[in-house]
């Protein structure tokens, strides 16, 4: 099977939104409201969602990657181009993006 080379937005949003859901009720901890838009962020290319500063002052370093962890994890089940993809999370401005780094060979997002 040939490996993706573009990967639709519209459908990786669509997987995104239950896979933040059940992510953010796994890691009550972390005390995350519900709602956070779900998007992509031009290079270096991450798909996530963004905590703000109120949720940052309780987010480990670690508690955040787990959650980066199971949000790519759950969207990949879902949407298999984007497995091969990198969990990972950004940090700046006072808030946290957290999500992933499509595969290396995603070159394009479709809407």
């Amino acid at each position: 099977m040939a490996k993706p080379v573009s990967i639709s937005a519209k459908a990786v949003s669509a997987a995104a939104k239950a896979s933040v859901a059940r992510a953010v009720d796994k890691h009550r901890a972390l005390a995350i409201r519900p709602g956070h838009p779900v998007g992509f962020f031009p290079r270096p290319l991450i798909f996530g969602f963004v905590m703000d500063s109120a949720e940052l002052n309780k987010a480990t370093f670690e508690s955040a990657q787990a959650l980066a962890g199971d949000v790519h994890a759950d969207i990949a089940h879902a949407l298999p181009a984007v497995k091969a993809g990198s969990p990972n999370i950004a940090f700046g401005g006072g808030h946290i993006i957290c999500g992933f780094f499509p595969p290396i060979e995603i070159e394009m997002i479709e809407e």
